[in-house]
C-alpha cells in the first residue's frame, strides 16, 4: 500500500504566521479541524516474528497500517491549529497564503468558515493557487464537522482530498512507495460523537501513474469501529478496476489482540466467491483456520473451530 507522502507532501511547509493570543472563538474554529489522533486506526501490535504470525492478522495489521498512513496528511491539520488565524473574517478564519515550499511558484491557504444554515457545523478548505493566478484556487481538501456538545472535537464529520484538478493545472503530486501509483482522491466520513466510534474510508488509486496512465484505477474502501475498551473491528473492500476482482476481509479482535477474520475472494470473469476464515489467539497465532482454496498438500482446515472468540459486530 502506498505511504502518506503521495497524499501530502506537497503540504509541509516552513514559515506561517506567529504564534499569539488565541480568543474562545478562535479555538472553536480549530477544534473544527480534524485531528489524526481522533481517527486513527488502534490494534495491539502483532509478534515480533511476523512469519508466525496468523495470515489474515497480518493482512488486518497491514491494512491498519495503511489505513493510518492515508491519514498522515491531517499532521498539516494538527501543525495548523498551533497557529492563530492569519486574518479573522465574518464567521470565519484564513491562514495564508503562504508560498508551498515543496511546490515552486505555488501558494496555498487554508479557510474555515461557520455554516449559515446549521448550527455548530463548520466549513473548510485547503487550496493550492498558481502564484499570479488571480482569482483561481484549486481545491485540495474540503470538508465540514457539526460539534455535538460532548467534548473537543467531538462530533460528525465529513471531508475529501482530491487531486485531479490541481494535477491537470501543473501541480505534482509524489508516487507511492512502489514508484508507480499516485493518489487520485481520498473520502473520509467519521462520527467520534459517542462510542463506538467510526471512519469510513475510500481510497482511490493511479497504480500505473508512473506511466502517464490516469484511466486505470485501483480502490480500497475502509471501515473502523472501536468501543473505549479497545475492541474494534475493521471491513476493507479492495478492488481492480480493470479485472473487477475483489477482495472483502471483515476483522474483528477484542482489546487482548485476539481475533477472528472472514475474507471473501470474488472474481466476476468466472463466477468464483470463496470465503476463507481465520482466527487467531492474544499473540496473533493462528488457531483455526479454513482457506478453501488451499493447495495440496497444503490441509484446507487446520486448527480448532471452537477456539475462534465471539466478537459481536459494535
Amino acid at each position: 500500500m502506498t505511504s502518506s507522502r503521495i497524499i501530502w507532501t506537497s503540504l509541509l511547509f516552513a514559515t506561517i504566521a506567529a504564534c499569539g493570543n488565541y480568543s474562545n472563538e478562535d479555538l472553536e474554529f480549530m477544534n473544527a479541524v480534524p485531528a489524526r489522533q481522533d481517527l486513527v486506526a488502534s490494534i495491539k501490535s502483532g509478534p515480533l516474528v511476523t512469519a508466525n504470525e496468523a495470515e489474515l492478522a497480518k493482512d488486518t495489521h497491514n491494512v491498519v497500517a495503511a489505513f493510518n498512513g492515508a491519514l498522515d496528511f491531517l499532521k498539516v491539520a494538527d501543525l495548523i491549529r498551533t497557529y492563530q488565524p492569519t486574518s479573522r473574517i465574518p464567521d470565519g478564519r484564513i491562514w495564508g497564503p503562504f508560498p508551498d515550499n515543496n511546490h515552486p511558484g505555488w501558494q496555498w491557504r487554508f479557510v474555515m468558515t461557520k455554516d449559515a444554515v446549521t448550527a455548530d457545523k463548520f466549513n473548510y478548505s485547503f487550496d493550492e493557487q498558481q502564484i499570479g493566478g488571480g482569482d483561481t484556487w484549486y481545491t485540495l481538501l474540503d470538508g465540514w464537522f457539526i460539534a455535538t456538545g460532548g467534548g473537543v472535537r467531538r462530533g460528525m464529520g465529513d471531508f475529501t482530498l482530491q487531486t485531479d484538478a490541481a494535477r491537470m493545472a501543473g501541480f505534482q503530486f509524489e508516487l507511492g512507495d512502489d514508484g508507480k501509483s499516485e493518489l487520485k482522491s481520498l473520502h473520509i466520513a467519521y462520527s467520534t460523537a459517542d462510542y463506538p466510534i467510526s471512519v469510513v474510508m475510500n481510497l482511490v488509486l493511479y497504480p500505473n501513474a508512473v506511466t502517464g496512465d490516469f484511466t486505470n484505477t485501483g480502490s480500497l474502501d475502509c471501515t473502523y469501529e472501536a468501543l473505549q475498551s479497545g475492541q474494534g473491528g475493521l471491513h476493507f473492500d479492495a478492488t481492480d478496476s480493470a479485472s473487477g476482482k475483489s477482495l472483502s476481509v471483515d476483522s474483528r479482535w477484542l482489546p487482548t489482540g485476539r481475533g477472528r477474520a472472514d475474507a471473501t475472494y470474488t472474481d466476476p470473469t468466472n463466477g468464483v466467491s470463496l470465503t476463507w476464515n481465520e482466527c487467531w489467539d492474544d499473540s496473533f497465532m493462528s488457531v483455526y483456520d479454513n482457506k478453501p482454496w488451499a493447495t495440496p498438500p497444503a490441509p484446507v482446515t487446520t486448527g480448532d473451530a471452537t477456539l475462534c472468540p465471539d466478537i459481536p459486530t459494535l
